[in-house]
């Protein structure tokens, strides 16, 4: 019961949030320019009868088409979501997948060797690949990748989307950071536990060092680890539209990008920024859905496998 009401309290906030962006997308973009001697001045008037007409449009429009509405392309902005919104999970899920095992694996090893020269290795490299951007390193990565390419393969073409192999650069560029963050979390999970009764008393009976870790110290740690499922999505997320765009792959990121931009000169005459309104609702819509569905998962994460130390039970 305590799940359900857990996930339905999720769902009536990402129903809020989504109203509430809905509208922020639907305010008035009328503008004025005007010539004052050789500049023009564009100047922004909001007027709440345009708000609620913007409103009362869209909102038409929706009940009678049963859509979201049209792109520039003239496709329903359902079929555009569907059609990049399945490259970018293409990438997103391997991401995440790949961030969370070489995050772990990392922080154990952080956790084994932290003396001496392997602490440089260890916690030093992880804390460096916390504290340079991504955009930087994936910028160095891309040069060194191109030189690569351009003197040994030439006939290879990673950036884009039209190879199978084409996703394998966003995922790595995807997963990189996040990696790095969670290798940062196992690590002082870890910490956090030594010395503690359980471990002494499996220490006591004789068992190696490589059991106690992985059977016992890093099972009670899955809670902590648990807690940053979230903020991983968040980076993840926030991540892609920069890969994407780096990379050339045209997903989500790069398409609501397209549409939030301007892409025909101001006028002197009254007009309206072209921006995509029912493109950037329809994905915006898409984005939160993957957060909701991101939630949901980490709720029942937490419900079900939070673990009981040890020394409690006893």
């Amino acid at each position: 019961m305590k799940l359900l009401l857990s996930l339905a309290s999720s769902l009536i906030l990402w129903i809020l949030m989504a109203a509430i962006l809905v509208l922020l997308i639907l305010l008035p973009r009328d503008i004025k320019v005007q010539r004052v001697n050789v500049t023009d001045v564009m100047s922004y008037h909001f007027t709440w009868s345009g708000y609620k007409d913007n409103i009362v449009h869209y909102v038409k429009e929706v009940k009678e088409n049963k859509s979201l509405g049209k792109s520039s392309t003239q496709q329903p902005v359902e079929w555009e979501l569907a059609h990049y919104g399945l490259r970018s999970v293409i990438i997103l899920v391997p991401a995440l997948i790949i961030s969370i095992i070489i995050g772990i694996l990392k922080g154990v090893f952080d956790y084994r060797h932290n003396r001496g020269i392997w602490k440089l290795f260890g916690e030093g490299s992880t804390w460096l690949g916390q504290a340079i951007p991504d955009f930087f390193v994936i910028i160095i990565l891309e040069l060194l990748i191109s030189l690569t390419i351009q003197r040994f393969f030439p006939q290879l073409q990673l950036y884009g989307y039209s190879h199978w192999y084409s996703i394998f650069l966003p995922i790595i560029f995807l997963s990189m950071y996040p990696a790095a963050v969670i290798a940062g979390y196992t690590t002082q999970a870890l910490k956090e536990e030594d010395n503690r009764d359980y471990i002494l008393t499996a220490k006591a009976k004789g068992l190696p060092e490589r059991v106690i870790l992985w059977k016992h110290i890093l099972r009670n740690c899955w809670s902590k680890i648990l807690l940053h499922f979230m903020p991983l999505v968040l980076t993840l997320l926030s991540s892609m539209v920069l890969v994407e765009y780096m990379t050339l792959y045209r997903g989500m990121g790069t398409r609501l990008i397209e549409a939030i931009q301007i892409k025909d000169m101001i006028s002197s005459v009254d007009t309206i920024l072209p921006i995509e309104t029912a493109t950037i609702i329809g994905f915006s819509l898409g984005f939160m859905l993957i957060l909701l569905m991101a939630q949901w998962l980490n709720q029942i994460i937490k419900h079900f496998l939070n673990p009981i130390r040890k020394e409690e039970q006893s």
